[in-house]
């Protein structure tokens, strides 16, 4: 027996029927979304944008997190040669996939901070656009890839939660954001991981005026054949947290909540990379990343100005992080990224400051994550 998804009246019956035929009959499934993907993913994802025009592959792609009929359009392409094999949905839904969700903890009902709508975006827009940057999959096999983790994986996680707690497509809910952040970088990782080829094809989208659809044309793209496969996640993070700390002293650099300025390479006392990363992780806080955060020294070295910091060991905890079970999660697949965006971020503000950071960890201890590293 086959459902049609073309009778779907609404979005929670769509996403009802697709994960029925996830469960029996995966070939039907593929025949059917082929078919009927553009209205379904038009129905879930309704909602009109601001956005007047799109210049680039760039502008467009990076606004697709704000933008998820964008993906229908994506959806409707054909699968063709790209660097890493499309997912499949039994990938996404199958056996693997149900054992994996079984044995992850269960998302927090604690209340968390409302992230800042504008930081949120930046948190997932960064790590899009940092994906897109690298070269190593096409972004419409990305989209795709993505949008069938996220409809895998939602209403598991929503029914752990219970009705109502999750507002679905609110990036500031903190509920939603774990939710999708977990699904974001389960996708990076999976695309980063699987050997992806340095030539593939992508589909580029074409302006074609004003209250015109967009053309997709396929283009081959060509990564830059120095960032080899295994240099792919150590580029990702550093883009990531480039555009986060660029984010933060565009906006309160002049301000009385700026982080201190560090003179580039100047390689300061351990006293000021103290002050540096106390007011980043206090800016984080500002925009309800979590509800609380600290910074110690914990090895290795003492707080004095004036003396090179090499050797010393960080201590970064954030109390209810808006990634607190997305970050468990990932850890548990192991997968090689992760969206540890406050590490990322000191990373990049250690580095402007000439410093090299090594012997990262990051633990989750109840309601706590806590980033471990060391500079040198």
């Amino acid at each position: 027996m086959l459902f049609n998804i073309r009778r779907c009246q609404s979005a929670s019956t769509a996403i009802v029927l697709v994960s029925m035929l996830l469960l029996r009959n995966t070939t039907s499934f593929s025949a059917n979304f082929a078919k009927h993907g553009n209205r379904l993913l038009s129905e879930l994802n309704s909602k009109p944008t601001g956005e007047d025009q799109i210049a680039s592959r760039r502008d467009f792609l990076s606004t697709a997190i704000a933008l998820p009929l964008a993906a229908s359009a994506f959806l409707s392409s054909p699968l063709e040669a790209v660097a890493a094999g499309p997912m499949t949905t039994g990938e996404a839904e199958g056996l693997g996939a149900r054992a994996e969700r079984a044995l992850r903890p269960k998302p927090p009902r604690a209340l968390r901070p409302k992230l800042s709508q504008d930081f949120a975006v930046l948190l997932m827009r960064s790590s899009y656009n940092s994906l897109d940057q690298i070269d190593c999959v096409a972004m419409d096999q990305f989209q795709r890839d993505f949008f069938l983790i996220r409809q895998a994986e939602y209403e598991p996680y929503v029914e752990i939660l219970g009705p109502g707690v999750v507002q679905q497509g609110m990036l500031s809910d903190p509920f939603y954001f774990d939710f999708i952040s977990f699904a974001q970088y389960a996708t990076i990782a999976r695309e980063i991981s699987q050997d992806p080829s340095l030539i593939f094809e992508e589909k580029q989208p074409i302006d074609m005026g004003e209250d015109k659809p967009m053309k997709f044309v396929p283009t081959v793209v060509r990564r830059d054949p120095s960032l080899s496969n295994d240099k792919l996640p150590i580029k990702h993070n550093e883009l990531v947290g480039i555009a986060i700390l660029d984010r933060l002293e565009e906006k309160f650099g002049e301000t009385e909540s700026a982080i201190p300025k560090i003179q580039r390479n100047s390689r300061p006392g351990s006293g000021i990379v103290l002050s540096a990363l106390t007011q980043m992780v206090k800016l984080f806080l500002v925009n309800g990343f979590a509800f609380g955060g600290t910074v110690e020294i914990v090895g290795g070295g003492k707080p004095l100005v004036g003396a090179d910091a090499s050797g010393t060991e960080f201590c970064i905890t954030m109390t209810l992080p808006a990634n607190l079970w997305s970050g468990k999660a990932l850890q548990l697949r192991r997968t090689v990224v992760t969206n540890d965006f406050v590490l990322k971020t000191a990373k990049e503000l250690l580095r402007r400051a000439g410093y090299t950071v090594s012997k990262t960890s990051v633990k989750y201890e109840g309601n706590d994550e806590k980033t471990f590293f060391t500079i040198l």
